[in-house]
């Protein structure tokens, strides 16, 4: 904490230590699909080991994972390949003008029509942002002025000297 502390320019603060939202529990919350046993893990996997469809479908998760792709390699969750995050653009751009897998199941779920879906202002500008970090991307093959990496070790190696 007191490295993000630092690194955010902020003042160190106890409260920073409570697991809480404005008020609101943000682990261990018994309403959470997460939760299990009486207890989750602050950093653990649960969430991003749930069944593939719990929100979003492979499709959804492929051109999110491609879009993210800078953000994954930056701060260290996948190894750079350049070759392989080119080709996934590629495939990804076409997908991104249509239905997305967790839309479908909001249609579904809701009996709502497919062509007034399509012609919404949240459908059009979904994909118009989804778009525009397609371009940004495809031209720079990153995302221009993204955060440095919070090096929690160098913290703690200052504060041991």
């Amino acid at each position: 904490i007191s490295a993000l502390c630092k690194w955010i320019g902020i003042e160190h603060q106890d409260s920073l230590y409570e697991m809480t939202a404005q008020g609101k529990k943000w682990w261990g919350d018994p309403s959470s699909p997460d939760f299990s046993d009486g207890q989750m893990m602050p950093f653990g996997k649960a969430s991003i080991e749930r069944k593939v469809g719990a929100v979003f479908g492979e499709n959804d998760q492929f051109i999110l994972r491609t879009l993210f792709y800078p953000f994954s390699v930056r701060f260290g969750y996948l190894d750079e390949n350049p070759k392989q995050f080119k080709d996934d653009l590629k495939k990804i751009r076409p997908m991104i003008d249509q239905i997305f897998d967790f839309e479908r199941v909001l249609l579904k779920e809701r009996a709502s029509d497919e062509t007034e879906f399509i012609n919404s202002g949240s459908y059009r500008y979904l994909r118009s942002c989804m778009v525009d970090r397609w371009g940004i991307l495809n031209e720079l093959l990153t995302y221009p002025n993204m955060l440095v990496c919070l090096d929690v070790d160098a913290d703690i190696n200052d504060q041991i000297s």
